[in-house]
């Protein structure tokens, strides 16, 4: 589709809209290129007898943006300097996107985020061909060419260091190239781009941001996809008021609920006793530990997660002696894993050594990702950890919602997506106390959740594939007590997933508002990321 907007005698944009767009300025027979979104628009040029560019400017440099190589010879290529890189050196871009987490203490900084990725998780991807880049810029920068001004303006979010550029002529602002940060009509072009960390979704800023260049800029904006907008500052008014309403919609709650008060709870050793023969690591470590009367034990995601602690490990064995000692532990006869992040069950090497006979389990579609972590494009798997081993042989996968015996004792693998979609979670009675285990889908400590929106986790906010299906299943059974991931536990398990849940289907259709045709599957996952495992298709 050819768009054309005349901005005065002899001066004009024509925009080529296809998967992303590509901005033509003509003026006096020659052009400016913003963006490339075809490796054929040379072809395209040639067809409309328009002439080639003498300068290509790129809002960012992502493949989808950057196709023309060395198309345009004698076109000189500017780039933002963060991204000089990016552009021209894709060893040096394999090197630092390829990363292990060589500095547990940074997690409180970073929340895994790194140059090109977030928590072994490559996220930034360089054009398909390297640019023969002939300049940078800056933000505030204002590159003259012939009697025009490009100002350059830092925009925040998608590709992190994401540029505009306001077209100005004889002092006055004709046209706004906006890069991702909208689209038509009013949407943000994705959520995937958002990221900022593990966990992070640039959205509660990303409103002030856009009033803010609502005001500053002239009517006509130029996305880098998708049609142009004849109205850009009533656009973007529309999507920063539909942002702050979503994130209004966070702290909904019913006016029903009151967390339970706290429970005090038997110490024993480094763990809290929930209930008789029921052992959680204190902290934010996520091991649990069941111990039949007769001495069998089952324990749940073995990694108590303090990677900045020297002597991890040794303590962790101390653990499983201890508890040989005081509680009575003969035997471990399974590994649960509930979800494939490194911290739940890097240390079941451990236990297994000890307990040889030990057997592992997880539900089918986390098996997968344990037992071959290189072929998902998911962060904070186990060979990000750099522990020397990359990844966990699982001697069952299990079925979803069919049980197993362990002793005499019956385990439902359920589906907990949320957190992530590969991940799953166990049902038991046990001493007579039905019990939840959750993992980090469901980690309250008593007070209800909202929508824990993590699109780097490979997950979507609707009945198939998030939050909204773990707890209704958990609202199907009689739970007493749910213990989930990083030390969390809680009773009053049906009032707290029921407001829970009634928060989550609150919030949604304001983020449905914000991203194209209301299409959150779309917005969330990446393209490369696989659709859904085999078997499992939402």
């Amino acid at each position: 589709m050819i768009w054309k907007n005349e901005l005065g005698p002899d001066l004009a944009v024509v925009s080529l809209v296809g998967e992303a767009t590509s901005h033509l300025i003509l003026r006096k027979e020659r052009s400016v290129l913003v963006d490339c979104h075809s490796a054929h628009l040379e072809r395209w040029i040639n067809r409309h007898r328009l002439p080639k560019p003498d300068l290509i400017l790129h809002t960012q440099v992502q493949p989808e943006h950057c196709r023309e190589g060395g198309r345009f010879p004698g076109a000189a290529i500017f780039v933002h300097e963060p991204l000089l890189e990016l552009a021209v050196d894709r060893a040096s871009w394999e090197r630092r996107a390829h990363t292990t987490w060589d500095h547990p203490e940074e997690w409180g900084i970073t929340l895994g985020r790194e140059p090109y990725g977030i928590a072994g998780s490559i996220t930034i991807r360089p054009p398909d061909e390297p640019l023969p880049v002939s300049e940078t810029f800056r933000a505030g920068d204002r590159l003259e060419w012939q009697d025009l001004i490009f100002e350059v303006v830092a925009l925040p979010g998608h590709g992190r260091e994401s540029v505009g550029f306001f077209l100005e002529h004889r002092g006055r602002r004709l046209a706004f190239f906006s890069g991702d940060l909208i689209c038509a009509p009013h949407h943000l072009v994705n959520l995937y781009d958002l990221e900022e960390n593990y966990g992070g979704v640039m959205l509660s800023s990303l409103s002030s941001e856009l009033r803010r260049l609502a005001n500053e800029a002239p009517l006509l904006w130029l996305p880098a996809t998708g049609n142009p907008l004849r109205d850009g500052p009533a656009a973007a008014a529309h999507l920063a008021g539909a942002i702050d309403a979503y994130c209004a919609a966070l702290g909904w709650r019913s006016g029903q609920y009151q967390p339970p008060p706290p429970r005090n709870y038997l110490r024993v050793g480094r763990y809290w006793e929930l209930h008789r023969g029921v052992y959680q690591i204190d902290g934010f470590g996520n091991v649990i530990l069941f111990v039949q009367d007769n001495g069998h034990g089952l324990m749940v995601d073995p990694g108590p997660c303090e990677y900045e602690v020297s002597g991890r490990s040794e303590r962790f064995v101390e653990d499983l002696a201890f508890f040989e000692r005081r509680c009575g532990l003969k035997t471990m006869d399974w590994i649960l894993i509930t979800h494939p992040h490194g911290d739940h069950y890097d240390l079941a090497p451990l236990v297994l050594t000890r307990y040889p006979q030990c057997r592992v389990g997880a539900l089918d579609l986390v098996a997968r990702v344990i037992e071959s972590p290189w072929d998902y494009p998911y962060p904070a798997l186990l060979p990000w950890y750099n522990l020397g081993f990359d990844h966990l042989p699982i001697d069952v996968a299990f079925e979803e919602e069919v049980p197993f015996e362990w002793h005499g004792i019956s385990l439902c693998p359920i589906h907990l997506p949320g957190h992530c979609y590969c991940h799953g979670g166990f049902l038991l009675t046990f001493n007579g106390l039905r019990i939840a285990v959750t993992g980090d889908t469901v980690q309250n400590r008593g007070e209800s959740a909202s929508l824990s929106f993590l699109p780097a986790n490979h997950t979507v906010p609707d009945d198939s594939a998030g939050p909204q299906k773990a707890y209704r299943r958990l609202l199907a059974d009689d739970v007493a007590l749910n213990a989930g991931g990083h030390g969390s536990h809680f009773t009053n398990c049906a009032a707290l997933y029921r407001e829970s849940l009634q928060r989550i289907e609150h919030a949604v259709p304001f983020l449905r508002r914000v991203v194209p045709g209301g299409d959150l599957r779309t917005a969330c996952l990446r393209p490369d990321w696989p659709r859904w495992p085999l078997s499992v298709q939402g």
